[in-house]
């Protein structure tokens, strides 16, 4: 028969504190010259069975007591001698340092009811049988629930990925499968890490679903190691780009920082007028306070003809122009006689042709010619 467990995840903050707690026993080579300095120390492990931790007990408990190699005497692989045995009296030795190992793990009411079995594998089974939570039903839908309830939040892949191993690896401690065929175990193990992968999966934030989309669309499904391997790559991508955008637009907002100071460095440069609130002038030369200068003229001023010009330019669709007229009134007046020669000799010759000339202003326009 075989017994499947799915325990393989294990989780490493918890198995970093058990070897911690284990290397926390007291060094024994000042203690012994020369001899077994494994008899010296009873001191196991900082956890400490109190009723409520069998299962960081036991694997701390099992990890130290293996590293001294006696842990044949918890599994039963190290039998009793037949009296008369020469090896009796040391297999009696490593059995009472043994349990005197675990009833120093314990708090004291806890290991005082244990303190008379005659053998550390009998302690070590009751125990198992007082606190274990194997096929504890109550036990079991606490931790399904926990695990329905886990999503990762503002927190990182790693500690989501971490709670997670460490409420299966308590859930594996509360089965004990064991399967007649090898084949239908490795059936199990596969289906039970698949579903773990789902659900691993579905915990995840929204800004994980496309790698999401990509893993389940992958056959065979990948393990949940690698499925988290593979969302911690993709996390630890997103950190970078993000941080290189925020640098990105902290120059860029540098850069406008600077245009708009270099703008207002300009307009500093032109001269104001606190009076009017106007650029290119200053209060000393305000016209509201010294008034116009003396040859000063309006732009337009006594220019009749040219609004005789715009009326008409507006009448016909053109726009009026507004550069100034190309001949001067002196250069008017000679044209002007010019013209009234020239109709006199009309006059006397019919067949001359005829022209006439209006001029009101300065402004000329196509109306102010007739011919």
């Amino acid at each position: 028969m075989t017994k499947t467990t799915f325990t393989g995840q294990r989780h490493p903050a918890a198995s970093t504190e058990a070897e911690n707690s284990v290397n926390k026993v007291p060094t024994e080579t000042t203690m012994n010259q020369g001899g077994d300095s494994s008899h010296l120390s009873f001191q196991l492990t900082s956890h400490k069975l109190n009723g409520k931790n069998y299962l960081e007990w036991a694997q701390s408990v099992r990890l130290a007591i293996d590293g001294r190699g006696k842990l044949g005497h918890l599994t039963g692989e190290t039998k009793k001698p037949e009296p008369g045995d020469p090896k009796m009296n040391a297999w009696r030795s490593e059995n009472s340092m043994v349990i005197a190992w675990l009833l120093n793990s314990m708090e004291a009411a806890i290991g005082k009811p244990y303190l008379f079995l005659p053998t550390a594998r009998d302690v070590w089974e009751a125990v198992r049988e007082t606190y274990s939570d194997v096929e504890n039903a109550s036990q079991i839908f606490e931790l399904k629930i926990k695990l329905w309830k886990v999503r990762q939040g503002e927190r990182g892949v790693t500690i989501y990925y971490n709670e997670m191993v460490s409420l299966w690896q308590e859930l594996d401690q509360c089965y004990n499968d064991e399967w007649e065929c090898p084949k239908d175990s490795v059936k199990a193990m596969k289906k039970e890490e698949n579903e773990r992968v789902y659900l691993f999966l579905a915990g995840l934030n929204q800004e994980f679903d496309e790698l999401r989309s990509r893993i389940l669309g992958k056959n065979p499904l990948p393990t949940l190691r690698e499925t988290f391997s593979e969302i911690r790559r993709e996390e630890t991508r997103r950190n970078v780009m993000l941080k290189l955008d925020s640098n990105l637009e902290g120059k860029n907002i540098d850069s406008s920082a600077l245009v708009t100071a270099k703008n207002e460095n300009d307009k500093k440069k032109k001269p104001w007028c606190d009076l009017c609130k106007k650029y290119w002038h200053t209060r000393e030369t305000c016209w509201k306070i010294h008034g116009k200068p003396p040859n000063w003229k309006k732009k337009g001023a006594d220019n009749r003809g040219s609004q005789a010009f715009q009326s008409s330019s507006e009448e016909s669709g053109l726009q009026p122009s507004l550069e100034v007229p190309p001949f001067t009134k002196e250069q008017l007046e000679l044209l002007h006689k010019l013209l009234q020669s020239q109709l006199q000799t009309s006059k006397l010759d019919p067949s001359t042709p005829t022209c006439s000339f209006s001029q009101t202003g300065q402004g000329l326009g196509e109306d102010d010619w007739q011919c």
